[in-house]
């Protein structure tokens, strides 16, 4: 009888690490946030639940959590906020991100001592005077395919103002809930 029992307790063990490999390979996966770039809305030690399937329903929308393979390193996921989608114009000018000619509305923007923080064009390219296309110092249009993602933090962020922009096929999935620590429970 404790043998059978054993087995059976085996087998449910089993179909339960199956089962959440599997929810975590196709559907729901779960990251932590590593650094800054995204406060207030993300601190680091944040655990977010990503969706990995709602990209393959629909298209990503500007304004979405989006985790993604870093541009510079496949292997390395990055979460941001998607500020343009394809055929966007975007620019920085007067400290703010303009979005197709209007100044973006951006309740998110991470704000110190209550006054929204500075959206700054990237810095020329070293040792040049020229800059990247995607720098915002001019206005630049988010290429077919491809999305352009910044940080809440936007002070303190490694985004698309530095590298380009993300390719559609390095999207992992959109960012939807805080769930760790409890206190911090959240939808994106």
């Amino acid at each position: 009888m404790k043998r059978g029992r054993l087995i059976d307790y085996g087998i449910v063990a089993v179909a339960a690490i199956a089962l959440a490999l599997l929810v975590q390979a196709f559907l729901i996966k779960p990251y932590r946030i590593p650094s800054e770039s995204m406060a207030s809305t993300l601190r680091p030690g944040d655990r977010v639940l990503v969706n990995r399937v709602v990209y393959h329903l629909r298209e990503p929308h500007r304004g979405d959590v989006m985790v993604f393979r870093y541009p510079e390193d496949l292997d390395v996921a990055f979460i941001k906020r998607i500020v343009g989608v394809p055929g966007d114009t975007l620019q920085v000018r007067e400290g703010r991100l303009w979005v197709n000619g209007r100044p973006a509305d951006e309740p998110y923007v991470h704000r110190t001592a209550g006054r929204r923080d500075p959206t700054a064009a990237s810095a020329p390219v070293a040792g040049s005077t020229m800059r990247e296309p995607w720098s915002l110092a001019q206005p630049y249009t988010v290429p077919a395919g491809s999305y352009f993602v910044m940080g809440d933090n936007r002070t303190d962020s490694d985004d698309s103002r530095f590298w380009g922009t993300v390719p559609r096929a390095d999207i992992i999935g959109e960012g939807f809930v805080v769930y760790w620590p409890l206190g911090r429970w959240a939808a994106l």
